[in-house]
């Protein structure tokens, strides 16, 4: 067989992994919010801590991981980056802005956001965190979004 038929279609594959289907996420404002990370513990089932951010006078814990639905247009828009204090990072660095905080498309109400580090390569997933005031309530959970099943939100 022609090595070459082979050598093609590993190319596409290649340049596709490589750039062309990769998520241009919105750059940081102007004026961006430094979220500094708090806890939670959940007191109500096994005791878990949860890292913790505060945006809108809400607090938000970790809820989930991308589905293999997310996409660039999941993406609203870029509100800040998360301080890398003690309390954030097993290497603090204040002066490193790379995890960024976004708000979600067709989450008007800013149920969920999502946290990404624009410096980890690759292999880097997003993650999303949810607004405690929303448990056991009905809201809508956007379909880029697999729930990592904590105790918490069950």
């Amino acid at each position: 067989m022609n090595t070459r038929i082979l050598f093609i279609p590993l190319l596409i594959f290649l340049f596709t992994l490589c750039g062309c289907g990769r998520i241009r996420y919105p750059a940081l404002p102007e004026e961006p919010i430094a979220f500094q990370m708090g806890t939670f513990e959940d007191t109500e089932h096994d005791f878990a801590l949860f890292g913790t951010l505060e945006y809108n006078g809400r607090t938000y814990i970790g809820y989930g991981t991308i589905s293999a639905a997310f996409g660039q247009e999941d993406v609203d828009q870029c509100i800040g980056y998360i301080v890398m204090d003690k309390n954030s990072s097993s290497h603090p660095n204040p002066n490193d802005f790379n995890t960024r905080v976004y708000t979600l498309m067709g989450d008007p109400d800013h149920n969920f956001l999502m946290d990404y580090d624009n410096t980890a390569g690759l292999m880097n997933q997003p993650s999303f965190w949810r607004a405690i005031d929303t448990k056991g309530k009905e809201i809508e959970i956007p379909q880029c979004i697999d729930d990592l099943g904590y105790d918490y939100w069950k």
